[in-house]
């Protein structure tokens, strides 16, 4: 009586290894197979031309882009509330403010708890991914 049951449990596990190879998911994940394996030009990766065009704007051709890349850099380090950051850059408070609904509205930096006093703000995940680009238009504009 168990041959037949053990002969169904046999088909459906080799329903689902093969649903598992068909997928690509199971034993061959993290595998140096080379249909796995993602091909990387160099130690940077590609930045989004749009997104460049944005930090260029938003940096390089404002009045205030240079406190916006003050910002930036000191938040990729130290997270901090608006109070926190006026202290810190030696900027007016309202000034702070504006920069950061500025760089919040352009997807660079996020906060958990915007509506509250004292909300901590941190550089977006597409600010961290894109960080060299950052980088590189600071070098290129002279403002280190």
């Amino acid at each position: 009586m168990n041959a037949p049951d053990s002969d169904s449990n046999n088909k459906k596990k080799d329903k689902v290894s093969h649903d598992e190879d068909r997928i690509g998911s199971g034993p061959d994940i993290g595998n140096e197979n080379p249909k796995n394996k993602k091909s990387v030009v160099g130690p940077e990766k590609s930045v989004d031309p749009r997104f460049k065009r944005l930090l260029w704007y938003l940096i390089a051709s404002t009045r205030g882009g240079v406190n916006r890349a003050k910002i930036i850099n000191f938040l990729s380090e130290n997270p901090s509330n608006a109070n926190q950051l006026s202290h810190q850059l030696k900027l007016d408070y309202k000034t702070i403010v504006h920069h950061l609904d500025v760089l919040k509205k352009n997807s660079l930096i996020i906060t958990e708890n915007e509506e509250s006093y004292g909300a901590t703000y941190f550089i977006s995940p597409l600010i961290e991914k894109n960080y060299l680009a950052f980088k590189e238009i600071m070098v290129t504009i002279g403002k280190k």
